[in-house]
């Protein structure tokens, strides 16, 4: 019913590997120290190496002028800048490499009278010297000493270009800052001197093929200016006033200015002459402006209100048949009509005027067609005499550039000096910190490789030696203490120390006779093996294990009234003298089990393992004569297992006690063994029911093919049958009593 496997002989057993490890620490502690320790006394021995860098950059050139200033905001557009690809990094980088540059700067320095470039001086520090005592440094033979100084200056050197830039790094390494900080300068400016003296070279090339370009385009500059006055004078576009505009564009100009003041004057005329004929028809006509600024008719109004004002003061005593009203009457009518006509004169000489003003309108805008007529026949040649002039204008300026560009190439060649295509970033300076040796760091690193390799050494000698599950060995479940008692209790040490690899297989054979005895009488019981002693309990449990992993055995007993601990104890002790490797659990959910009867703590044990408040080596114990394992039960549960305890991890702890050991008894009363037997789902092997003598009212009435209430299938059912000499006690030794001093169960 159990449904986990059991573990293979090849699994690896991480414990077992780790107390190898353990055993062996002190010992690789040791060896990581003295060879860490080594390592700093070599590296003392060297002598320190300082590293200095200088910086460079590379500049691009201009393609119009390649000793122009890429900065210059006076360059025409024709004067882009080349793009500096990788490759032309990658030859700057080369060059700074060269023989040439490394042997120049050798000689400027004398770096052939310096020991650390010509071995041939002596030794460069105490490890050199005996690297030479060896035979393994030195010069070579048949080596000049200029191949010895280039060798060491080129060990030293490390130019390098950062990825997808422009950066060009010079780094040198030497035993002396100072001079490690004067090569790498020494290298950049030389280099930059060479480029200097190869752009002089060029310049003169250069400088012809400016000088050939001036006169070609003087020649043309001539020949533009000239055609550009000749269609001018064959088309008539001259120009003219200060804005210097063609002569047709300033008529049409002012003739448009015209016609718009002509316009303005027409609608002004128009709009007096008409509101002159709407006022005379409503008869205000001398409200008119143009009648206020007239004197007549002022002289006419003036008399007319005169004589209105004197017959409105005769009326109120002369009637109106009276002569001297009908004379003044007279004369008001006379007055109003000589009035009018004056206003009516006044009316006409205003539209004559609005006439007029329309005529001189109409005539502008004659003149204005005419213009525009001509202009559009001579549209095709100014077009062409913009072209004309924008050409030679084009001409001017590229004669102005190269003239400027001959007269820098000049004075450049006068003064030699000219922008070099590579430009220094920062120069190197001497460093007060050595980049080797790393006398902590590289000592730490070569202690800890040793302390891996040792443990990786370790590991693997443990894993061909046999440091695997149940190839023997203590495991390091079981406590320190219980190996030194299993070593002093004599003879039955043999059966309960650690056990090699050639123990395990020394096990002692199944006595099949006795097997087959068992069989026989289960065989009559309907598939429960009955057995009435100890002996043939403990080898009918051997003949059903298995040569590899653990095998369970739950001892309980057919009534609460019968105490299960004897038998699983005397199993246990049967199973230890016939070399197996046996541990017994005392489980109980109350802290009632049968660790205190012999003089066991019952804390902590199992249910405090199960809990996670204690380890396998804080509740592992043995019996006096450590042929025995034993696991106390613990603090009791005060809930059901199911809610107190993980199920899944009482299953996790017993597989790691199959592990550990090959025979695992679990000893119980009947209603605490159901419950441990129903929450890992029955993994057992083997069910041993202990019954008294002449039977009894059990607690659980268990048909064939069941145990404990359950049907169970795959697990060996045996009823054991207690005799009268078991029933009277068994005697067991109290762990700390004095010696000869025993209790009875």
């Amino acid at each position: 019913m159990r449904g986990t496997t059991h573990a293979s002989p090849d699994d690896i057993d991480i414990t077992g590997i780790w107390g190898s490890i353990r055993r062996s620490l002190k010992l690789l502690v040791l060896a990581s120290l003295l060879t860490g320790g080594l390592t700093f006394a070599v590296l003392s021995l060297m002598a320190p190496r300082f590293t200095s860098e200088a910086q460079l950059t590379v500049a691009a050139k201009s393609a119009a002028n390649p000793f122009t200033d890429g900065k210059d905001s006076s360059r025409g557009p024709d004067s882009v800048n080349i793009l500096v690809d990788p490759a032309a990094v990658n030859t700057h980088v080369r060059a700074l490499k060269s023989p040439d540059l490394a042997r120049r700067v050798a000689e400027e320095l004398k770096l052939g009278d310096l020991v650390e470039f010509n071995s041939a001086l002596g030794s460069a520090d105490k490890v050199d010297a005996l690297l030479r005592a060896l035979g393994l440094s030195g010069p070579r033979p048949g080596e000049s000493e200029q191949d010895r100084v280039l060798v060491g200056f080129f060990k030293g050197l490390d130019v390098y270009a950062a990825k997808e830039s422009r950066f060009i790094g010079v780094r040198f390494t030497s035993s002396d800052s100072e001079l490690a900080a004067e090569i790498a300068n020494r290298i950049v400016n030389g280099y930059r001197a060479s480029l200097a003296e190869q752009t002089v070279d060029e310049i003169g090339e250069v400088q012809k093929v400016v000088e050939d370009k001036i006169q070609r385009l003087s020649k043309e500059v001539s020949e533009a200016d000239v055609a550009v006055e000749n269609f001018k004078s064959e088309h008539d576009l001259f120009r003219g006033g200060q804005s210097k505009v063609a002569l047709p564009e300033q008529q049409l100009g002012e003739l448009t200015a015209e016609l718009t003041r002509a316009k303005a004057a027409r609608s002004e005329i128009e709009a007096r002459a008409r509101a002159a004929r709407d006022m005379m028809k409503s008869g205000s006509a001398d409200a008119l402006p143009d009648a206020q600024k007239s004197p007549l008719i002022q002289a006419l109004v003036q008399q007319r209100v005169r004589l209105e004002r004197e017959i409105s003061e005769l009326s109120a005593t002369l009637l109106p048949a009276h002569p001297r009203m009908r004379q003044l009457g007279a004369d008001l009518d006379g007055l109003k009509k000589q009035l009018g006509s004056e206003i009516s004169k006044l009316v006409d000489s205003l539209e004559r005027e609005a006439k007029v003003a329309a005529l001189r309108e109409e005539s502008i805008t004659r003149s204005l067609d005419e213009v525009k007529s001509e202009e559009s026949k001579r549209s095709g040649g100014r077009v062409e005499l913009r072209r004309l002039e924008d050409v030679a204008k084009s001409k001017q300026d590229e004669l102005k550039r190269a003239l400027k560009d001959l007269e820098e190439a000049k004075l450049k060649t006068r003064t030699r000096i000219v922008p070099i295509e590579v430009k220094i970033l920062s120069k190197a300076v001497p460093s007060s910190v050595p980049v080797f040796p790393k006398k902590g760091p590289m000592a730490g690193l070569v202690a800890m490789a040793t302390l891996l390799f040792g443990i990786a050494w370790v590991v693997t000698r443990s894993l061909l030696s046999g440091a695997r599950a149940h190839s023997g060995g203590s495991h390091p479940m079981r406590r320190v203490d219980d190996h030194s008692k299993a070593a002093a209790s004599g003879g039955a040490a043999a059966a309960v120390g650690p056990l090699s690899s050639a123990s395990v297989h020394r096990q002692p054979a199944i006595d099949l006779s006795s097997t087959a005895e068992a069989t026989e009488v289960g065989a009559e019981s309907g598939g429960i093996v009955e057995v009435a002693s100890i002996a043939k309990l403990a080898r009918h449990v051997r003949s059903r294990a298995s040569r590899t992993g653990g095998f369970r055995t739950l001892v309980t007993s057919a009534s609460n009234t019968i105490d299960p601990s004897v038998e699983g104890l005397a199993l246990a002790e049967a199973l230890a003298r016939e070399g197996q490797q046996t541990i017994v659990i005392d489980w109980s959910v109350d802290e009632q089990g049968f660790s205190q009867r012999i003089g066991l703590s019952a804390v902590p044990g199992f249910n405090d393992l199960a809990r996670g408040e204690a380890s396998f080596e804080d509740v592992i114990r043995s019996l006096p004569d450590g042929a025995v394992h034993i696991v106390p039960a613990g603090v009791g549960l005060g809930a059901p297992v199911e809610v107190a305890l993980d199920c899944e991890k009482l299953n996790l702890l017993l597989d790691a006690l199959d592990e550990a050991y090959q025979q695992i008894v679990v000893v119980a009363k009947p209603g605490d063994a159901r419950a441990l037997f129903e929450a890992i789902q029955g993994r057992f092997d083997a069910g041993v029911t202990v019954a008294a003598a002449g039977g009894g009212a059990p607690t659980l009435k268990d048909p064939p093919g069941t145990f404990l209430g359950f049907e169970v299938t795959e697990i060996a059912l045996v009823r054991f049958t207690r005799t009268g000499e078991m029933q009277h006690g068994q005697r067991v030794v109290r762990r700390g009593l004095p010696a000869g001093t025993e209790i009875r169960i």
